[in-house]
């Protein structure tokens, strides 16, 4: 903590700077401890299931999971960053209000994640056919819809607990789905294989998204917030904003999973794709921390455009983004280091996608300040700016991967470096921009 107050006063300002610095530390360490335990959990999940399934299976397991990330990004319609936003800035000031906000979050989210789920039961079969023909997942797909609804309603509960820097609270939530996580995925790979796996995922979602609910209404109580589900429809200018979350959302989601089935879809596609897949879990290590960085930074900086108070945000964009780079550069260094041995924890076969996990560290570079510095414009309510350097970003990895860089694991994750390399340049410039001009007075 003393190390924090430190470079707050070091960079020049005085009592303000130490108080973001206590409230970045306290966030930060809620949320660390939180997904901590989630993330190892995750991290050994996919060994386990790795080693059960095969490098086949687990590369269709890799399609329904990106799949259905594509899909939450529709579902979501990007009330989630919208709540964060506008609960931080309410939240002391209209406690009425911010229970509507609440409300509303949680009703629009239960019926948007209701239609996606009928949606993958209705037209399983038919999805199966467009992405991967002949890989008998229909069953699998409709299962999934189950996973979505309750991991939908599940997130947008860890987005308003953001809102209300309810960090604790967040690391409740986690750590109970870590202590779901592990024993119910490997029973459920055991007992039924892919199918059971994905059945295991639903049911981790369901449990995770009871206990959400119960943390959040003790939250609530704790604020002096009730969360209200009457005339919720007057909160729908929150909208907006999602509608552009959403926008980007759809754009980053959808370029994702559009590349990564181009790659299944090549010759030995599948074998290629559990390769990335497996490579792509250290990268969840490597965004461990920009991850929690970004979720602490979103409504503290929500809260500091709110004040009007401009040094302190520039302040804490520059702390922020130290921190990520340092700290995604000493990652990526040592999973080069260890590539081969790190890749052959998931089973022997995968020992041979030591170059994959390469790339992937040295990207992480690049994601890890896009991560971090997207907060800032996020927070400034830039949300038709951060659209546009979305459709950037995805607009540069779909060309690269039509021109040919879809051909396998590692050609993908080539064509994701550059497309995040290229991008991250533009967002800094705009961020750099809007920190720098004068901020009206309020």
């Amino acid at each position: 903590m003393n190390f924090i107050e430190n470079f707050w006063h070091m960079t020049g300002t005085n009592y303000s700077a130490a108080s973001l610095g206590k409230r970045f530390a306290a966030g930060m360490s809620w949320t660390v401890a939180g997904t901590l335990l989630r993330q190892a959990a995750n991290f050994a999940v996919g060994i386990y299931i790795a080693r059960i399934l095969g490098i086949a299976e687990f590369g269709k397991l890799a399609v329904i999971q990106s799949t259905m990330l594509m899909v939450a990004g529709f579902g979501q319609a990007g009330i989630g960053l919208s709540a964060t936003k506008h609960i931080a800035t309410l939240r002391a000031s209209d406690q009425v209000r911010t229970g509507s906000i609440i409300g509303f979050t949680l009703v629009f989210t239960g019926i948007s994640a209701s239609a996606i789920c009928l949606l993958l039961v209705l037209f399983s079969s038919q999805i199966e056919s467009a992405i991967l023909p002949g890989s008998r997942i229909s069953t699998e797909l409709k299962l999934s819809g189950i996973w979505i609804l309750f991991e939908l309603i599940s997130l947008v509960q860890l987005r308003i607990l953001a809102g209300l820097e309810a960090f604790h609270g967040s690391a409740k939530v986690n750590l109970w789905q870590s202590i779901f996580l592990l024993p119910i995925a490997v029973v459920g790979a055991s007992w039924a294989g892919l199918k059971g796996t994905v059945i295991a995922l639903a049911l981790i979602s369901l449990l995770s998204c009871i206990v959400g609910q119960w943390v959040l209404e003790k939250e609530c109580s704790r604020f002096g917030i009730t969360i209200g589900y009457r005339n919720i429809w007057r909160e729908k200018g929150m909208l907006r904003m999602s509608s552009m979350v959403w926008l980007s959302s759809i754009a980053m989601n959808t370029t994702t999973w559009f590349v990564g089935i181009l790659l299944a879809r090549q010759p030995l596609g599948i074998y290629q794709f559990g390769l990335y897949n497996a490579a792509g879990r250290f990268q969840n290590i490597l965004l461990f921390l920009p991850m929690r960085i970004f979720e602490v930074s979103i409504p503290v900086l929500s809260n500091l455009q709110a004040e009007g108070n401009q040094s302190g945000f520039r302040k804490f964009m520059v702390y922020a983004g130290s921190i990520t780079f340092a700290f995604s550069v000493l990652g990526s260094m040592v999973m080069v280091l260890f590539s081969d041995r790190l890749m052959s924890w998931y089973g022997t076969d995968f020992a041979q996608g030591a170059n994959v996990l390469n790339y992937v560290a040295v990207g992480c570079i690049a994601s890890s300040v896009w991560t971090v510095a997207s907060a800032g414009l996020w927070a400034a309510e830039k949300s038709r700016q951060m659209l546009l350097l979305d459709l950037l970003r995805g607009s540069i990895l779909v060309v690269l991967c039509l021109a040919g860089m879809a051909s396998s694991a590692v050609a993908l994750t080539m064509a994701q470096i550059a497309s995040y390399a290229i991008s991250v340049l533009f967002l800094l410039f705009v961020l750099f921009r809007y920190v720098r001009r004068p901020w009206p007075q309020k």
